[in-house]
């Protein structure tokens, strides 16, 4: 098909070295040819540089030095360029500088941005691209890794349903389905990221995307899926617990780093983008949470509501203490 505008795939990876392989070897035999891979490796220690190397055939000397952006191979016509975090920064930090370097030094036209365990299907970037002059923020559909019928997690029909099968969603949208999911497999413009900025670095995990989102939406950006366009993800992870008698639930996992990052960064966006009617909603709930259903978890409350005071203050330091 061949796009006129440069186009660069932003891959952000941490420790997962075959399925960063994978997503690679996706994005190099998509039928929409891309101008430019960068991949934003954040500290991995599992031997990323090494396998990469080998797999594509430089030397990993070209690669050692951290924090400086360098070109290692290229594959037909697309260039790989690697940057070395020389810190763990999550994803947040990966997509920021990603999508930093994609602009001030590639200066690129179209950003394709994902995480490293999921993949792209064979023409997911051609069917994004036959939109971008139409639309600024374009997603495609998460599909479950493991069983291409059924959605990456449940998402809402047009008739305000939720569903987890693609063909239902497909059925009820049509092609263009009039609200998103982000963040894997995204395409943004050069305007959306000229207006709207780079992903707020601070977060560390979970929530960048959607204060992106938010403010895209501020900017009169408005995003859209596109349901013939498959990109290919691990089912949802985050645990729902069951509170209030059964009533309803709310994520937990058990992992302090977590979540900090999930109620600082939720507290922060419904605070900055008009729903700060959720707050008191969500503490009432994780208040149940711990106390109840964790059996007077008073440990776990604290640091809770520790990291709702961290959001509404905008302090994105706590999650550091966790770091292993």
């Amino acid at each position: 098909m061949g796009s006129s505008k440069s186009i660069t795939g932003i891959v952000v990876t941490y420790n997962r070295k075959d399925a960063l392989g994978r997503c690679i070897d996706a994005l190099l035999n998509q039928t929409e040819q891309l101008d430019d891979i960068l991949i934003i490796d954040n500290a991995s220690s599992d031997g990323t540089e090494e396998f990469l190397a080998e797999k594509y055939g430089y030397s990993s000397e070209k690669i050692s030095e951290p924090n400086v952006l360098k070109e290692v191979c290229k594959k037909g016509e697309t260039h790989i360029y690697i940057y070395r975090n020389g810190i763990n920064g999550g994803g947040s930090m990966g997509f920021h500088l990603g999508m930093k370097l994609a602009y001030e030094t590639l200066e690129t036209d179209l950003y394709w941005m994902m995480d490293d365990d999921g993949y792209p299907s064979r023409d997911c970037l051609e069917q994004l691209v036959s939109k971008v002059d139409q639309h600024d923020y374009l997603m495609p559909v998460s599909i479950d890794i493991r069983d291409h019928e059924k959605l990456s997690w449940p998402v809402r029909q047009k008739n305000g349903n939720k569903t987890e099968r693609y063909k239902a969603l497909h059925g009820s949208w049509g092609d263009i389905m009039q609200f998103v999911t982000p963040f894997n497999g995204v395409l943004l413009t050069k305007k959306c990221v000229r207006e709207v900025g780079y992903i707020n670095k601070d977060f560390f995990i979970w929530g960048d995307e959607y204060d992106h989102y938010w403010r895209c939406r501020e900017k009169g950006i408005v995003p859209i899926t596109l349901l013939n366009a498959e990109f290919y993800h691990p089912a949802q992870k985050l645990p729902l617990v069951k509170i209030c008698f059964g009533l309803t639930t709310a994520p937990y996992v058990d992992s302090k780093l977590r979540m900090v990052c999930l109620a600082r960064n939720y507290t922060y966006i419904y605070k900055h983008y008009g729903q700060s009617y959720k707050i008191p909603l969500k503490f009432l709930q994780y208040t149940w949470l711990f106390l109840i259903t964790r059996h007077f978890d008073f440990a776990g409350w604290k640091l809770y509501v520790q990291s709702v005071r961290d959001g509404l203050c905008g302090d994105f330091t706590r999650h550091k203490k966790y770091l292993g």
